[in-house]
């Protein structure tokens, strides 16, 4: 397929040949994700001269974890706060703490990785919650983090995080800014585009997509809310 870089293909055709069993244990693949996320991290997580620092912020119902990189020379008009991929149930701020110190150190900006709550324990709308609870907060006490009490506050996050992303701007106000990488945006799966690569779709199969919506969702109520696919929404 000529849209694809030929580096990007050899990996994509190395994943299809190599599929994930259907019926993979939820410990077996976080297991699996975080062992390769810390192989590829390991090298440019060594290179951020900042300062990393582990903070908790204290919901309604419980506590939650989030990594605060602070880069050297930082600019004080900005933050952004990040949420991991993993289609709401593997994957944790450290499996992307090479994109986010990296992306803190070159745009000398705060970045703060959210350690939210997973399905199937907890399923949605938990970890959605966990995201705004703690957005809110920041937003609200953003001079504790470094900033100045006119900074512009951003979410950003990769699939199930820029979905995150992507419902919290809807959400929340206050919010000044998103970044959405190939965020997941349509969990029902009904786009054009989506039934146009269903065969083949390299890694992250259709089978998959299920796999993970029916361990992160209750039902499909669940995924037809426009907070949950956030394409539904009239205004975007």
């Amino acid at each position: 397929d000529p849209r694809f870089n030929n580096e990007t293909l050899a990996l994509l055709q190395f994943f299809a040949q190599n599929p994930l069993p259907q019926d993979i244990e939820v410990e077996t693949l976080r297991l699996y994700a975080e062992d390769i996320h810390q192989k590829i991290n390991k090298k440019l997580h060594e290179t951020f001269k900042g300062t990393i620092e582990e903070k908790t912020v204290k919901t309604n119902s419980t506590e939650i974890p989030i990594t605060i990189y602070t880069p050297l020379n930082v600019n004080k008009d900005k933050l952004v706060i990040y949420f991991h991929g993993g289609g709401w149930v593997v994957c944790s701020p450290k499996t992307t703490q090479t994109i986010v110190n990296y992306t803190a150190d070159v745009t000398k900006t705060i970045w703060i990785s959210v350690e939210y709550r997973l399905g199937p324990e907890y399923k949605y709308p938990i970890w959605l919650d966990d995201a705004l609870d703690v957005t809110q907060h920041i937003i609200q006490n953003r001079t504790a983090y470094g900033v100045n009490e006119t900074a512009k506050i951003g979410v950003a996050g990769d699939s199930a995080g820029g979905m995150i992303s992507a419902s919290l701007s809807h959400l929340l106000k206050g919010i000044d800014f998103q970044i959405l990488i190939y965020a997941a945006l349509d969990i029902l799966g009904e786009t054009p585009s989506y039934k146009e690569f269903a065969n083949p779709m390299y890694f992250l199969t259709p089978e998959l997509m299920k796999w993970y919506s029916t361990h992160a969702f209750h039902n499909l109520d669940d995924v037809k809310d426009p907070r949950a696919s956030v394409l539904l929404n009239r205004t975007f």
